[in-house]
């Protein structure tokens, strides 16, 4: 389609190329023929006078206007007037009934377009006018004609180039779209070998989104094998128990024991309910200010007798007054978390650190804990639903803290990282 659309247009430029000069050169005749005529029609009247009269007119036209020039001549065709003489040998024809000579003047040689006319005597004369000056313009004429049908193919290479270029990259984006819907292999990319065009630009952006797609074809694979293997054990001891019901009488321990365990199963499900609602909802649902200075002395004051009870020391550096909008019961919930992840991975004896600060228009909060921290390999992991680092696998939990945490954080518009507290982790937010 590109290549036809450059030949049609290739077409056009000439046709219009040959259209300019030819129209030019049309032109340049008919402006020469009619200014002759003028003359030829103006001697004809003459013709019932005298000749006399002819040759007055002839000698006074050529002092007045030196562009024209006459040859009046007998029936015998001996000269009579005007500065044509002896006649010019070299006559070209230059269209029908006219023709064209160079004359060699005073000025240097120049050319004249003329036409003959017999008078009823058998007299004749020459009416000549110089075309240098129409002769310059048409010559212009076909120069400018010329760059413009350059122009014009220059153009036309460069949109078959832009064209190609543009039906090129669109289909590597299909093939590739393609390939995709015949393997459903997510990890397929769109190839970009440039960046300074749009399509580019949008090649980045499919492969941004092919990239989302995968990771959350691949977290929802892993939820569902979490999910299979954290609740099969759950779901196996309840069903154990409740098989030793059977035919006996059910002591309250018992009975507490399984709704134990059926709580935490439900437990699991409402965190992953609770996940999903947030990565689904929109951050407009709420408006209302919240002190998060004060949330945190809550959070502290609720985990200050864990921490006395395993002989951890809390220290604190929080500001008065740090005010940002959300929702106070998932900040709440948020800080708990990481607040009962630190006392839950810190060894007696170790000490856990709070801040609240501001650095210019953000507010900061880490906790830092004395625990056997994160390894840099697997702080982005920890925040998918179930993972459970190899520090953490023999610690109890289901491993949905951190993404909840993530969750609520990005709800609120805010970045959490994972940092090195040497010894422990260092969980930062920046709101």
């Amino acid at each position: 389609m590109a290549l036809l659309f450059t030949l049609l247009l290739t077409a056009a430029a000439c046709i219009l190329g040959y259209f300019l000069v030819d129209f030019g050169r049309q032109d340049f005749l008919r402006e020469t023929e009619a200014a002759i005529d003028i003359e030829i029609r103006t001697l004809a009247n003459l013709e019932s006078h005298t000749p006399a009269a002819i040759t007055a007119y002839i000698t006074r036209r050529e002092a007045h206007d030196k562009t024209v020039k006459f040859r009046y001549e007998n029936e015998r065709g001996a000269w009579l007037a005007g500065t044509i003489d002896p006649v010019p040998t070299a006559l070209k024809k230059l269209t029908e009934g006219v023709l064209r000579f160079d004359w060699q003047a005073d000025s240097g040689q120049e050319t004249f377009a003329a036409k003959i006319h017999t008078f009823v005597d058998g007299s004749r004369i020459i009416v000549a006018r110089n075309i240098d000056d129409l002769i310059a313009s048409y010559h212009r004429l076909q120069y400018f004609s010329v760059l413009i049908m350059f122009l014009m193919l220059g153009v036309i290479l460069v949109s078959f180039g832009i064209s190609y270029f543009v039906v090129s990259r669109i289909n590597r984006i299909a093939a590739t779209a393609q390939q995709i819907v015949d393997t459903g292999d997510l990890s397929r990319r769109i190839g970009i070998d440039s960046e300074w065009d749009d399509l580019s630009n949008l090649s980045r952006v499919l492969n941004g989104f092919l990239e989302r797609i995968e990771i959350l074809m691949h977290s929802a694979r892993e939820v569902s094998n979490s999910i299979a293997h954290d609740l099969r054990t759950p779901l196996a001891g309840l069903r154990g128990e409740i098989e030793t019901l059977k035919g006996g009488k059910a002591s309250d321990e018992k009975i507490d024991a399984i709704l134990a365990d059926a709580d935490r199963i439900l437990s699991i499900f409402q965190a992953i309910l609770r996940i999903a609602n947030l990565q689904r909802a929109s951050r407009e649902q709420f408006r209302s200010h919240v002190d998060l200075a004060h949330i945190l002395h809550d959070v502290t004051e609720l985990y200050e007798p864990l921490a006395q009870e395993k002989q951890i020391h809390l220290s604190s550096d929080i500001m008065d007054s740090a005010v940002v909008t959300g929702d106070s019961d998932l900040l709440f919930q948020l800080l708990a978390n990481l607040f009962d992840n630190a006392i839950k991975f810190s060894p007696p004896g170790s000490s856990i650190t709070l801040q609240l600060a501001q650095s210019n228009d953000r507010i900061i909060f880490r906790i830092s804990d004395g625990g056997p921290g994160i390894p840099d390999h697997e702080k982005e992991k920890v925040f998918r639903h179930f993972y459970r680092g190899d520090s953490s696998r023999h610690t109890p939990g289901s491993g949905l803290g951190l993404s909840l945490a993530k969750a609520i954080a990005e709800y609120h518009g805010a970045q959490i990282m994972l940092e090195d507290a040497n010894p422990g982790l260092c969980v930062k937010i920046t709101f």
